[in-house]
């Protein structure tokens, strides 16, 4: 091999690096220069934060009550699990008929009438409630914008 071959096979390694690093630099910089709207995999910079979100949250939960307390959100082990999709499931579930979400109630209200750290509990309440995203964020002790209660029951010791 000559000097002048190998030179030349070293420009074309170089030119091919070159032209892959600008290559890849525009795509890195892309979604820099996008409108909201289009924003979208595979270039999205956070697709999931950059969507417009809902103004307000709808959240079915069960909750201790106290007098003189605020409501006190009940964590999932209250409800037989660990993990707080199953949770979530088993409130979504309750909440669609009237018997099931009494059940639960009363199966939530004696577990925590044992506990010491929930002695305080007067009720339980199986509910869905709606918040204003905005508004809850500014101030978390306001109260929902809409309430609907699946069950109430006390907690007996």
């Amino acid at each position: 091999m000559t000097e002048a071959t190998g030179r030349t096979h070293f420009t074309e390694h170089r030119t091919a690096a070159y032209l892959l690093f600008v290559i890849f630099a525009a795509l890195e910089l892309y979604p820099l220069a996008m409108k909201g709207e289009k924003d979208d995999f595979p270039l999205s910079p956070y697709g999931m934060f950059a969507e417009n979100k809902d103004e307000s949250t709808t959240i079915t939960q069960a909750v201790a009550i106290a007098d003189g307390a605020p409501d006190r959100p009940i964590p999932p082990r209250f409800l037989g699990t660990d993990e707080v999709l199953q949770a979530k499931a088993t409130l979504a579930n309750a909440a669609r008929k009237k018997p099931s979400a009494i059940a639960l109630c009363e199966r939530i209200a004696s577990r925590i009438a044992v506990d010491a750290e929930w002695a305080s509990a007067a009720n339980v309440e199986i509910r869905t409630v709606t918040y204003e995203s905005i508004r809850y964020f500014d101030d978390p002790a306001a109260p929902p914008s809409k309430k609907r209660v699946h069950a109430r029951c006390p907690v007996k010791r």
